[in-house]
């Protein structure tokens, strides 16, 4: 028997989208894939209504069956959880993304080896975004919020994973299990950076050696600050940003180490689709299931990421990063 954990986020007004339906029309493809007529669980975590529902097909006689079980519920996420757009931190009762990874974990003592994908559906930032929880505590500090509900890198540290927890979760995994998160990740100065730097005149595509050194005379302050702070250094004129191409390099790459897809593969061991730093996903406007992609008009960022960090894309052509466990 094969298990699959769907998680469908809250649709935050105004930018709401229908989570729970990509997470249905998951299970419909995966049925649909289903020649062999293996028995499939599928998990589904509805984080804005609450609940949790276990969907089970079986082929007896080579006939389809389908069961439908509700294995637990939460409270409901409403728009009185929220102070404007920020989350009310002290809200009990809604589901978190630790349930989710207990269910994981369950599946590793129960069933080993027959997780196939564990996905989150959901808006994104740098990671999925179940609720827009927030993390209060200093970013030193391993310890989750007990108030924040969304999922952080620091998830599968030992203060919050403890090393038999992790061995159970990395244990549901099938050999070839997979993770996705389909949100977005869309911070616009990073977005913003990566743009400069790809419509540069000197910038290339692919071969341009770490020592070239670039002028930028287009960055704003904010975005000589940041780069600045990553690299340690200081910007006087922000209209005069003089760095390496393998500074630039050096500051996405701390960022991929630092995100969660890069902390999900290499702590479940598995590889992860999610949108690639600088990119934003959308809902598919075609096709009988339609789930999410990245919006088509990232070209040059995912050819800077294939080109100088060996990322892939996807298989099913959703032009999402395929975040690799090994990635160093």
């Amino acid at each position: 028997m094969k298990h699959f954990v769907l998680v469908a986020g809250y649709g935050k007004p105004p930018r709401q989208l229908p989570f729970r339906a990509y997470c249905e029309n998951r299970v419909r493809q995966h049925v649909a894939a289903n020649k062999a007529m293996e028995d499939l669980v599928f998990q589904i975590f509805d984080v804005g209504s609450g609940e949790v529902v276990a969907r089970t097909f079986t082929y007896p006689a080579g006939r389809r069956t389908e069961s439908v079980a509700a294995v637990r519920s939460f409270v409901r996420v409403t728009p009185a959880h929220y102070d404007g757009n920020a989350f009310q931190n002290d809200v009990r009762g809604v589901m978190s993304v630790l349930e989710v990874y207990a269910a994981v974990r369950t599946i590793g003592v129960t069933a080993p080896g027959t997780l196939m994908e564990l996905s989150f559906f959901s808006h994104g930032y740098d990671g999925p975004v179940l609720v827009d929880s927030f993390d209060y505590r200093q970013t030193s500090e391993m310890l989750r919020d007990p108030g924040d509900l969304d999922p952080r890198p620091k998830d599968f540290h030992s203060a919050n994973m403890p090393p038999a927890e992790l061995s159970a979760f990395q244990a549901a995994y099938h050999p070839d299990g997979i993770n996705w998160s389909w949100g977005c990740h869309f911070q616009k100065s990073y977005h913003h950076i990566l743009t400069k730097l790809e419509f540069h005149p000197e910038y290339r595509s692919s071969g341009l050696s770490d020592g070239k050194v670039l002028v930028f005379r287009n960055f704003d302050a904010d975005e000589a600050l940041l780069l600045g702070d990553h690299l340690g250094r200081t910007f006087p004129d922000h209209r005069k940003v003089e760095v390496t191409f393998g500074e630039l390099k050096w500051f996405v790459r701390r960022h991929i180490l630092a995100g969660y897809c890069h902390a999900l593969a290499v702590h479940s061991g598995r590889k992860t689709y999610g949108g690639l730093l600088g990119t934003y996903a959308e809902r598919d406007t075609t096709g009988s299931r339609p789930l999410m992609h990245v919006n088509r008009g990232f070209g040059r960022h995912l050819a800077f990421y294939r080109n100088y960090f060996g990322f892939a894309l996807d298989p099913e052509r959703r032009w999402y990063g395929l975040y690799d466990p090994a990635f160093t």
